[in-house]
């Protein structure tokens, strides 16, 4: 690109807002927009990524121009479960802000977040949140953060700092200058001249206005009569509106836009690029097979002892349901899974029942349970569920949700035995056999062996059968049972004859 094309001018950073959860994130963002978003969001726990542009009068930026710029910001939840958008997030954006509270300093979610930032090569500034509060210490959250190798500027390092407090305002103006120092170094740039792409951050479904997505332009243009294509989502730009809901008729980069008219749900996170015409847009689609989500699915034909237990989600964005699948993802054991046979973005419908039906067919027993989060059941699915016997259950926070399909899981999966190794043993001597009865002599190399205890043969490592051990003897006495480095005789039951050499395995059996 040409960077002497009259085409080409300085571009409004994009700014992701990272951190543990509670440290403020939200409140941040709602004294800049002075607006109340955390109100809104269940238990105060951001649910969703969203955009939001803000202009920031600066008194003198680099060039001493003092002018007042654009800022946009993605908030980005610090819920645990919401890793990957976190990380999708740090990668969209130009700029991070990581936010550390200062009564409560470094935390778990705060180090993913620094991760995140890192991985992504993304320049950052700590804010400081909470110095308003009476346990405050400043000091305190300065060395946690020196201890993660965050060297602040004037303690002798090169990160910028702001400390502030989102509930009084102090502050924030300094950490919105830093932002655009930060901004001013990078020398962001974009040419207006080019059709538009960027980054597709949250999609959703709307029962009266279709599929939207938030976009982030990155660089070019978009104007009314182009296509934007998100994945495998199309859609024209027609209706199009600024994170306040005022229609546009054209948006350039950094703006965040909602888009309303897809035709296949966008995955968030994906890129979007403009194309002139929707015949270029859907080729472009078919010849860029990459595009199309993977959808990994447990094989059972690959461990057939392997229970799954089916579940069907609806949820309200497409980044409400990466978090939940790949909660779901980390439940169960190499023995018992979840598997979320059907999902999708919207009210659970009569036909997210007859799939729950279906999927609950033999071997596996009733229906598969239908799970909602933030988002509704219509009408005629609720009775339907209720006439067939489906469990319906919504949820508004995401642990809620998972905790419940664990609990469930532990419920409905199959008990299965489980054999503890409590000794083992090498023959030293066969002596006779009777029938399936066997005379031997060995020697406990750990643990103890018990007269009636279940034993298994292992030669060369390989289980070559079982038997019961029906009588021991040691020191010419009979035993109940033999402890390590104890040598003595044995009468097992086994359809195998032991040998001199193999290793009698004591298991006792349980069920889970």
């Amino acid at each position: 690109m040409n960077s002497a094309s009259p085409t080409l001018v300085e571009r409004p950073p994009v700014v992701a807002v990272l951190g543990h959860v509670d440290h403020g994130k939200s409140t941040l963002l709602d004294f800049i927009r002075k607006t109340n978003i955390v109100a809104g969001e269940a238990g105060g726990i951001t649910q969703h990524v969203a955009a939001y542009e803000v202009v920031h009068p600066v008194k003198a930026d680099v060039r001493g121009t003092g002018k007042s710029k654009r800022i946009t910001f993605i908030d980005t939840p610090g819920h645990a479960a919401f890793k990957t958008i976190r990380e999708r997030g740090a990668n969209v954006a130009d700029i991070a802000i990581l936010v550390v509270a200062a009564d409560d300093g470094v935390k778990a979610q705060t180090l993913e977040a620094l991760k995140s930032i890192r991985d992504a090569k993304t320049p950052f500034v700590v804010a400081i949140n909470k110095i308003d509060k009476p346990n405050a210490d400043l000091s305190r959250t300065q060395r946690m953060l020196l201890e993660q190798n965050v060297f602040l500027e004037q303690l002798g390092g090169d990160v910028p700092w702001a400390a502030i407090s989102a509930k009084t305002g102090a502050g924030i103006d300094e950490l919105l200058d830093l932002i655009l120092l930060v901004a001013e170094v990078q020398e962001l740039k974009g040419d207006t001249s080019v059709p538009a792409e960027g980054f597709c951050v949250e999609a959703n479904r709307d029962k009266k206005r279709g599929i939207a997505a938030t976009l982030i332009i990155k660089n070019g243009t978009l104007e009314s009569g182009q296509f934007v294509r998100a994945g495998r989502g199309i859609a024209p730009v027609r209706i199009m509106e600024d994170h306040t809901g005022q229609a546009l008729k054209r948006a350039t980069f950094s703006t965040p836009v909602s888009l309303i008219g897809f035709d296949e749900l966008p995955d968030a996170g994906s890129v979007f690029h403009t194309h002139d015409s929707k015949r270029k847009a859907e080729d472009a689609r078919n010849a860029d097979a990459s595009l199309k989500k993977a959808a990994v699915q447990i094989s059972s034909e690959e461990n057939p002892d392997l229970y799954l237990m089916p579940v069907i989600i609806r949820a309200d964005t497409t980044g409400s349901l990466d978090a939940i699948e790949m909660e779901t993802a980390k439940l169960g054991d190499e023995h018992r899974r979840v598997r979320i046979v059907q999902s999708g973005i919207g009210t659970i419908s009569e036909d997210d029942i007859k799939s729950a039906i279906a999927a609950g067919t033999p071997p596996v027993g009733g229906p598969a349970n239908v799970f909602g989060f933030n988002t509704g059941i219509e009408r005629v699915a609720e009775a339907f569920a209720r006439e067939r016997g489906v469990a319906v259950e919504t949820f508004d926070i995401i642990y809620k949700l998972t905790e419940r399909l664990e609990e469930l899981l532990k419920k409905s999966a199959p008990k299965r035995a489980i054999e503890t190794v409590v000794g083992r043993a090498k023959v030293l001597k066969y002596f006779s056999s009777r029938h399936d009865e066997h005379v031997i002599g060995a020697k406990v190399l750990d643990g103890e062996l018990r007269k009636k205890g279940s034993v298994r043969i292992v030669r060369r490592d390989a289980i070559l059968g079982k038997g019961k051990i029906l009588n021991l003897q040691a020191n010419k006495q009979n035993v109940e049972k033999v402890e390590t480095e104890g040598e003595f005789g044995a009468q097992i039951v086994s359809e195998i004859q032991p040998s001199p050499g193999d290793v009698l395995e004591c298991i006792e059996s349980s069920t889970e």
